[in-house]
């Protein structure tokens, strides 16, 4: 029963100096009208299906779905109330940057059932964003922030610490002004350098210096003390809230809900009956696209649900905007089958994301598929990455800071 809908706009005006994420700077109208066709062709085959009964939560992100502007993303979320009982969806999130969201266009979106909104702020500090490529100033970040609190409360923002000449002073200036702008949740990230992208050649060059790991670290640290002092609480590794608003949708991924992603560079985890009705009524393709998206020597490439061990499907679809506008919604795909063991080993690194980490209960699960999970956990908790925290199995502070540990030792069995 899926309960997560994911929407993927791979649009922004400008792609930042770090971005490797699955989007691209793009103005051109037309394009963006034929992306907004196809996506909405794709919601009303998932509309048809029956797929859409059970959505308790709806995300919109990207790249900068505001970037849209409001007469696309409008008729966007419009589709959706039209093919969703929004009565049942407890929580309805926009991802927005601040030069491309104006009090109009959140009044519209909340008129239409929007209830939550995750502003890219990443910085304060001007010095700081234009390092990162950001195209807004902290006065934009501020103004988007208010703009959004003239009809919604629940804003989430997201900071990024370990930028070029940012300093820890800046850090926690930057951390204290959230809290006095009143947001409510905050997602914390390190600055990843990701080959091929202008930052990281700007580092090859010796034009700026990389982020110190001890640094982003110390930075990490200060931003928990700090947020956790206001009265937030870390309830994933990344992200910070004060009691109820912590994101349903982000912990709908990392409780094993099962979710669907529409829109070119998304992904779905899907239970095999629905990923039968996905392929009955084409969301992912034909049939011979979707046959075509397993390796040839796989052995449901004829049929991949002629075996009885599938589980759970996981499809990617691929982040060509302009192959998904043009093929009318049919991205093309990557297709992974598992069976109810890897299943369990996915959930299970999944858990240890969230600070109250997994009850002892799933890992007894996961042992009865997989009897080395009893050597891994044992091996994290003699590394201090996991302790025992009540009736649950929870990551250390230590294992908050080097979580890839983690998931790696678990999903290696997989």
């Amino acid at each position: 029963m899926i309960q997560a809908l994911y929407l993927h706009i791979p649009f922004c005006k400008a792609r930042c100096a770090y971005c490797d994420f699955a989007t691209s700077a793009c103005n051109d109208e037309a394009a963006m009208d034929a992306y907004i066709d196809a996506l909405s062709l794709q919601i009303r085959r998932a509309s048809r299906a029956g797929l859409l009964g059970s959505i308790k939560t709806i995300y919109i992100g990207g790249g900068t779905p505001t970037h849209l502007g409001g007469r696309r993303l409008n008729s966007l979320v419009y589709l959706l109330s039209l093919s969703i009982n929004l009565e049942n969806v407890s929580e309805f999130t926009i991802e927005a940057n601040p030069e491309s969201i104006d009090e109009r266009m959140v009044m519209d979106l909340f008129a239409l059932g929007v209830n939550r909104f995750s502003i890219g702020v990443q910085s304060f500090d001007d010095a700081v964003l234009k390092a990162y490529g950001r195209i807004h100033s902290a006065a934009d970040a501020e103004r988007a922030i208010s703009n959004v609190q003239t009809r919604e409360e629940n804003v989430s923002i997201d900071l990024i610490c370990g930028g070029p000449g940012q300093t820890m002073a800046s850090w926690e200036k930057g951390v204290n002004h959230a809290i006095e702008l009143g947001v409510k949740h905050v997602s914390i990230y390190p600055l990843m350098i990701e080959d091929g992208t202008p930052l990281a050649r700007a580092i090859d060059a010796g034009e700026v210096m990389p982020p110190s790991d001890d640094e982003e670290a110390d930075m990490m640290e200060r931003a928990e003390n700090i947020l956790s002092a206001a009265g937030m609480h870390r309830y994933e590794v990344a992200s910070y809230a004060y009691p109820g608003f912590e994101s349903k949708h982000n912990t709908a991924y990392w409780t094993g809900v099962e979710y669907l992603g529409l829109g070119a560079g998304s992904s779905s985890m899907l239970s095999r009956e629905d990923w039968d009705l996905c392929k009955q009524v084409g969301i992912f393709g034909t049939a011979e696209e979707v046959s075509s998206a397993l390796p040839a020597d796989s052995p449901h490439a004829s049929d991949p649900l002629s075996e009885t061990n599938v589980f759970r499907v996981r499809v990617s679809s691929s982040a060509d905007s302009a192959r998904f506008s043009t093929g009318l919604g049919h991205p093309e795909t990557n297709i992974e089958l598992l069976d109810e063991r890897a299943a369990a080993l996915e959930d299970l690194m999944l858990g240890f994301r969230r600070s109250e980490g997994v009850p002892m209960e799933r890992i007894d699960h996961v042992r009865d598929l997989e009897p080395a999970i009893s050597e891994v956990m044992q091996r994290l908790e003699q590394r201090e990455l996991v302790q025992v925290s009540g009736s649950h199995l929870a990551p250390t502070e230590r294992g908050w800071l080097m979580g890839n540990e983690i998931y790696e030792e678990i999903w290696g069995l997989a």
